[in-house]
């Protein structure tokens, strides 16, 4: 446990540079929805639309390291990821924009292609962001706290999308407060004037250099770019632990519903349920964030996810019947609060930029960013899909009133056994991870003298 002597990052400039994350949030409001209102108020088959979103993600594992490489390449050259940031706002409202108010007599191709257009646009300004977010501070706490805002910018931004329905009804903009196309298009011309209004407030109030460093000037390759993605130990470590993570329990978020309605009865009860995890989620962020800034962030994680494991393994001993209600609720309520506590993994990368930055003297911090990003975001909605696929496999029948003894054994197996063993390895793989608050100063003591140096040879040729 240490206090933090740097002198805080201002408020002003954190709002400034987690607003565009707050509207993303808002723009990411309905992606888990999105398919489901075009297959009820355009009447395209739910096969069809999942075979379209499936098309977009198959190019993820390439897009989202080719974006965080290049972006890499031109913050070597110019300093700034600002262009990147611009270009991904602007591609993000156009794509958006039509997604979210397709015309009458709309297609399945449509769908697919502004759903890349829109996907694109979020991978090309938040993977850059997180990279810069790495360099707004290289102090301990404040970097912890830097992640907290993006965290809960983005939550409440998801948040907010569902107020969305009630203020068009208020703007006269529709009768119902149903998530149809007419909500849809309001909260897509919301999004198209804040974006705008935001980044410019981003672009001018936020330094782009990281502190105390200046951005290198070589040209580099890919493939020393993967050789620099396989020398850095602590980054394939917190890879390794992440993974787990996202695929296990990517598998359960997609049968959540169908654990809680199907098998145990609580349809009616689920959304409520969720907002009250919801909620947990929101104040778990600066719960977690606060404590990995006073204490060894690796060890604070690694005793939220074991905490989470006990609650997701005790999911599968809830059965059908009264109890059902109290305990799923209490669960679902600590595994989410817990596993919220997930946002000290960008904070632990950015130590891994400054790890990298030593051993290579270049920042590849939009490559780092892109696969935490691509793990996070794309494999786990995969996971998600493929959680669906093992239940029915299992013999599981959404529509059955008692299931078979294999279907409940599939959907618990699903739902809880299989993330809480994901949880445990991660835990037990991030425990001893190196990179500690000690040798994380050492590193960034290292890059300075380094910086003082590189200084004081340009002085010398100038003279």
């Amino acid at each position: 446990m240490s206090s933090s002597t740097a002198a805080p990052l201002q408020r002003s400039l954190l709002i400034a540079f987690t607003l565009p994350t707050l509207v993303l949030g808002v723009m990411h409001g309905p992606e888990g929805q999105i398919q489901a209102v075009y297959a009820k108020h355009a009447g395209l088959s739910l096969t069809a639309l999942a075979a379209a979103m499936l098309i977009t993600k198959m190019f993820d594992a390439v897009t989202y390291p080719l974006i965080g490489y290049w972006s890499d390449r031109s913050h070597a050259r110019s300093g700034t990821r600002r262009s990147w940031v611009i270009a991904g706002a602007l591609l993000s409202m156009v794509g958006v924009w039509f997604l979210l108010r397709p015309p009458s007599g709309v297609s399945v191709l449509y769908f697919g292609l502004w759903t890349a257009v829109t996907y694109v646009g979020w991978k090309v300004i938040e993977i850059p962001l997180q990279a810069w977010s790495y360099g707004l501070s290289a102090d301990y706490a404040q970097r912890a706290r830097v992640q907290a805002w993006r965290g809960l910018a983005m939550l409440a931004g998801q948040l907010l999308f569902f107020v969305i329905p009630f203020l068009a009804v208020q703007a006269g903009y529709s009768d119902s407060t149903e998530l149809d196309f007419r909500s849809l298009g309001f909260a897509a011309l919301i999004c198209i004037v804040a974006l705008p209004l935001v980044t410019v407030m981003l672009v001018l109030r936020v330094p782009t250099e990281k502190p105390g460093l200046a951005p290198a000037k070589e040209r580099f390759g890919v493939r020393e770019i993967l050789a620099a993605v396989r020398g850095n130990k602590p980054l394939l470590r917190l890879l390794a632990a992440f993974l787990p993570v996202n695929v296990l329990g990517g598998l359960a978020g997609g049968v959540s519903y169908l654990y809680m309605d199907s098998y145990l009865g609580l349809g009616k009860q689920y959304p409520a349920i969720m907002l009250v995890a919801f909620v947990s989620t929101i104040l778990g962020v600066p719960f977690w964030t606060a404590l990995s800034a006073r204490w060894e962030r690796h060890r604070v994680w690694a005793v939220c996810l074991a905490i989470g494991v006990f609650a997701c393994a005790a999911l599968a001993l809830i059965s059908p019947g009264p109890l059902a209600l109290p305990l799923s609720s209490v669960l679902y309520t600590t595994l989410l609060f817990c596993l919220s506590g997930s946002v000290i993994v960008y904070t632990m990368t950015a130590d891994i930029v400054d790890y990298g930055l030593l051993e290579t003297g270049r920042d590849h911090g939009g490559l780092y960013a892109s696969l935490f990003t691509f793990l996070q975001k794309s494999l786990g909605g995969v996971s998600a899909a493929a959680g669906v696929a093992l239940v029915g496999a299992s013999g599981f029948d959404a529509a059955a009133a008692v299931q078979t003894s294999s279907g409940i054994l599939g959907i618990k197996l699903v739902s809880a056994v299989l993330p809480a063993i994901g949880l445990l390895g991660a835990a037990a793989l991030i425990w001893n991870y190196p990179l500690n608050r000690a040798r994380i100063a050492g590193i960034q003591a290292a890059l300075g003298d380094r910086k003082h140096d590189a200084a004081d040879l340009e002085a010398d040729r100038q003279d």
